[in-house]
């Protein structure tokens, strides 16, 4: 139960966060261009910022928190009980892919918390946003930092991205990190997850 509402809790905030960087994010992601085959961006104008804020519920929101990892791809679970109760999932078999049921603009942000232990050399953490579309998979986005770790306790360091994407059906999604073996999957926090809401049909 208590993990039940600390995940509404966790997606409620999250959700709120996105919403405000939305603006920010479109501005910056207006001057992309254009990849074949996975439309990411294109003119944007009055009408069209207003149509994205006009939007319908989606049915398309999940919380997928991080179990484990298989050739550093994060494996996930769908921490949603109620899309649990309807048999529903948007992981392939494996579980390391996440496939796109709709076509629209999604909000997506990914957190990645890695338990670093006391040691003199540094340590370099990276998170890698791939994206397959048929064709081909590339990396959409990236995060990385370096730490040291001085004293004797060990402590959490995390790396996230958020990302403003135009997806279609079919498309696949996947979560690379490195070195995956220091990746904490704790459930409390939520400390590795990915939470991933349809906002509009279209730009």
């Amino acid at each position: 139960m208590d993990t039940a509402r600390a995940a509404r809790a966790h997606i409620i905030w999250t959700s709120i966060a996105m919403v405000l960087i939305l603006i920010a994010t479109c501005l910056t992601y207006i001057f992309m261009s254009k990849v074949s085959g996975c439309q990411r961006i294109k003119n944007v104008n009055d009408s069209t910022i207003e149509s994205m804020f006009r939007h319908q519920v989606s049915q398309e929101k999940w919380l997928l928190k991080a179990c484990n990892h298989t050739d550093n791809r994060l494996v996930w679970d769908d921490e949603w009980e109620a899309h649990k109760s309807r048999g529903e999932s948007i992981l392939d078999q494996n579980r390391t892919w996440i496939v796109v049921r709709e076509k629209g603009v999604y909000l997506v942000y990914v957190q990645a918390n890695f338990e670093l232990k006391p040691q003199k050399d540094t340590e370099k953490l990276n998170l890698l946003v791939d994206l397959n579309y048929g064709e081909k998979t590339e990396i959409f986005t990236a995060a990385h930092d370096t730490w040291v770790v001085n004293g004797n306790t060990s402590i959490d360091a995390k790396l996230n991205t958020f990302l403003l994407m135009y997806m279609q059906s079919t498309n696949q999604l996947s979560v690379r990190v490195y070195p995956s073996n220091l990746v904490n999957y704790n459930a409390r926090p939520f400390s590795t997850f990915i939470t991933i809401i349809k906002w509009a049909d279209d730009w």
